[in-house]
């Protein structure tokens, strides 16, 4: 069933809440973090400048049948001989200037800047165009891409918050037996009811529980870092998510066939779009290098503006000049060879794109089946590693009351206290990588809306 990610969420901003001290974490849950990042990560505020380049370029594409307009002055002064029309020598001494549309008049030759020019390759204005529209459709895409893999990557780094607050809490669960389980054996132990032996292996058993809290508390400080990072939060922002370590999320119904997820997927996957853009651009760049002998290329030029000049330093007569030019001609190049390598190329590139588009697909049916595999594999493996946890934790009730009435062994019950937490961080590790592959079969199907 498609569905969108936030409204499934229903989440709102938010990232406040402060606990009780200035020092204190910021609790923050996933729909939160995705929003962040969409608002402020770099990699897709990058991706988005891409598209606005890409509009400029269409932009450019469209109008490359327009003029260009030139305004300005010149000033030419010639002192010397020159060459008249008839073969004969001059000596001439001669200034001259100019002001209006365009610039660069000497003698009687044409402007150098026209006023009005146009130097245009038909092929080029009619292609270019259709060119930079497929490319802006595959930045586009690019870019939705860009979102949904940055989005992945913060959802991963919230879920290993998740996970790392998860184990702290596991931590100081068995910290806490561990120790009570020690002061119970030192008590017999004192009051001769008991071994010194045991109670020193339990006090041992409190240390390491104890170390293994630090332990804990730092993966939870890097994992904090790491998202706070990636929502561009300032440096040494402490991070807590809401999300329960045991609470199971779904975005995907795991229960549809590979096959018809596959097909969801090469409809929505940006990738794929992005391929097809740039397939259908190489074909329309083929087009246009094979009639490119057909198009014509035209020279434009006019100008207009007040000229004025005579012998010597002497400048008068000034009037109004008129000057018009126009030019139509056709190019083969290189007598036809280059032509048909340039064609040649452009087949290759066009072939290229078309492999990269099926490479594509196929790494897009491998990302849904592998999500899906996973899915499936930690779904079974949640129910199983619940159970463990529930006998787990019946194992250690009934083997600590037995310590208490003095009718077990202490080392029972340290058995019992290391299975309950090797059970615990087991179910919660099931349920977290199973979140994460629901995140990651989302996303090998492109993230679809409603």
């Amino acid at each position: 069933m498609k569905r969108s990610f936030l409204i499934h969420l229903a989440g709102v901003f938010f990232i406040g809440s402060l606990l009780a001290g200035e020092d204190d974490p910021y609790r923050i849950d996933l729909a939160a973090a995705l929003k962040l990042a969409d608002a402020d990560n770099t990699r897709i505020a990058l991706a988005r400048e891409r598209i606005k380049q890409a509009e400029a370029e269409l932009s450019l594409a469209k109008i490359l049948i327009l003029p260009d307009i030139s305004v300005g002055a010149s000033y030419n002064r010639h002192d010397g001989p020159l060459q008249a029309s008839s073969g004969d020598i001059l000596d001439v001494k001669r200034s001259a200037g100019y002001a209006g549309l365009g610039s660069g008049a000497v003698g009687a030759g044409d402007m150098q800047v026209s006023g009005i020019g146009l130097n245009v390759d038909l092929g080029e204005a009619f292609y270019a165009p259709l060119v930079a529209r497929q490319n802006l459709l595959a930045v586009k895409a690019e870019s939705d891409a860009v979102k949904n893999q940055t989005l992945l990557m913060v959802a991963a780094a919230y879920f290993e918050l998740v996970r790392a607050q998860g184990n702290l809490e596991v931590a100081l669960e068995a910290h806490k037996n561990a120790s009570e389980l020690a002061k119970t054996t030192k008590s017999f132990a004192d009051s001769g009811q008991g071994l010194t032996s045991d109670s020193e292996r339990s006090g041992v058993e409190a240390l390491i529980r104890q170390r293994g809290i630090a332990v804990a508390r730092e993966v939870l400080a890097v994992r904090s870092v790491e998202l706070a990072r990636l929502l561009r939060l300032t440096m040494g922002t402490q991070l807590r998510a809401t999300s329960s370590p045991e609470a199971r999320v779904q975005w995907v119904d795991a229960s549809r066939s590979a096959e018809e997820l596959i097909a969801e997927a090469l409809v929505n996957r940006p990738e794929l779009k992005a391929g097809a853009a740039q397939l259908k651009g190489a074909e329309q760049s083929l087009n246009r290098t094979k009639l490119a002998p057909l198009f014509p290329k035209i020279s434009v030029g006019a100008s207009y503006g007040e000229f004025a000049g005579g012998r010597g330093s002497t400048i008068s007569s000034a009037g109004n000049r008129t000057d018009l030019s126009v030019g139509v001609y056709w190019t083969l190049d290189g007598l036809g060879f280059g032509q048909h390598a340039r064609v040649k190329g452009k087949k290759s590139l066009r072939e290229q794109a078309r492999l990269l588009r099926l490479d594509l697909k196929d790494g897009v049916a491998a990302d849904v089946f592998n999500a899906l595999a996973a899915v499936q594999n930690r779904k079974s493996q949640i129910a199983a590693v619940a159970g463990a946890v529930n006998k787990a934790r019946r194992s250690y009730e009934l083997n600590r009351t037995r310590v208490f009435e003095n009718q077990g062994l202490p080392i029972e019950t340290l058995q019992a206290i290391q299975s309950l937490a090797t059970a615990q961080a087991m179910h919660r590790d099931a349920v977290i990588d199973y979140n994460l592959a629901q995140f990651q079969l989302y996303t090998a199907l492109g993230q679809p809306g409603e």
